[in-house]
């Protein structure tokens, strides 16, 4: 942040929290001998973080069911090793080596939400969709062979991702089809992803590219490169993942995010 970026910097903070209840933690200001440090965000920053929380407001309904979901969210820029952001209830941290989409913000919200809720979002979804955790079975299925990965780690070579049901880290076994999955998907992963698909499926803002782009993939051939995604078997995960017509919609997680905003979907 420059320092004549300040008056813009404040009031865009400030709009967030009127908004939103969502303090971001500034790092840039006077350091102890006057200098100016710019910590690490950007003006672009700022506008990305209002723009994409006004994206998971809106499907939401209004500004004060978001604050009533989230009940107040701190978000600060971190050095997280590889990871892009991480979450818990009423607290984000997005990388500080880099910059972020509006794709990250939403997921990581998402998680928030979640967390918020004790996690018992992602238990709903996993019930809505049919799925289950189920660790044993998820051995016993790797150790017998049917796995698309190793027993203990994931494999960074086509066809051998984790993708298959129950053959990831948490033996999860998604329901339906979701957008996509690898060695680190479980039901929470799956809930801040379902969100960020509903969010941008469709709807011609910031995650809809990225959102159309997670299922395009699956039309390509087995070993063909995508720009984005990289190489994998995608005809042969396209069952898995491709829903009808290439319709996200039509999938129980569109329909879950879509009754769970509604308030059709009572979550204890």
């Amino acid at each position: 942040m420059e320092n004549s970026e300040v008056q813009y910097a404040t009031e865009r903070l400030a709009q967030l929290r009127a908004d939103y209840q969502v303090d971001v933690i500034a790092d840039w200001g006077p350091d102890s001998d006057g200098a100016w440090k710019k910590g690490n965000w950007s003006k672009e920053e700022l506008e990305r973080l209002h723009r994409s929380i006004g994206f998971l407001a809106g499907i939401m309904g209004r500004s004060e069911k978001f604050i009533q979901n989230l009940g107040g969210v701190t978000v600060q820029k971190a050095d997280m090793g590889s990871h892009g952001g991480e979450a818990m209830a009423h607290h984000v941290r997005l990388s500080s080596k880099g910059s972020f989409s509006a794709w990250t913000v939403v997921h990581e919200f998402a998680h928030a939400w979640d967390a918020n809720h004790n996690w018992k979002l992602s238990v709903a979804l996993e019930k809505y969709t049919g799925g289950s955790t189920r660790p044993l079975l998820s051995w016993v299925k790797k150790l017998i062979g049917l796995s698309d990965t190793k027993f203990f780690a994931e494999e960074n070579r086509s066809g051998r991702r984790g993708r298959k049901p129950g053959c990831n880290a948490a033996g999860y076994f998604y329901g339906d089809k979701p957008s996509g999955s690898n060695w680190r998907f479980n039901r929470k992963e799956d809930f801040a992803e379902s969100v960020a698909m509903y969010v941008g499926w469709g709807r011609n803002n910031d995650l809809s590219n990225w959102a159309e782009a997670r299922i395009k993939r699956y039309l390509l051939e087995n070993g063909a490169i995508d720009k984005t995604f990289g190489k994998d078997h995608w005809t042969y995960y396209s069952k898995y993942f491709y829903p009808q017509g290439g319709d996200y919609t039509k999938t129980k997680r569109w329909k879950f995010v879509e009754e769970l905003v509604k308030g059709r979907i009572k979550v204890p």
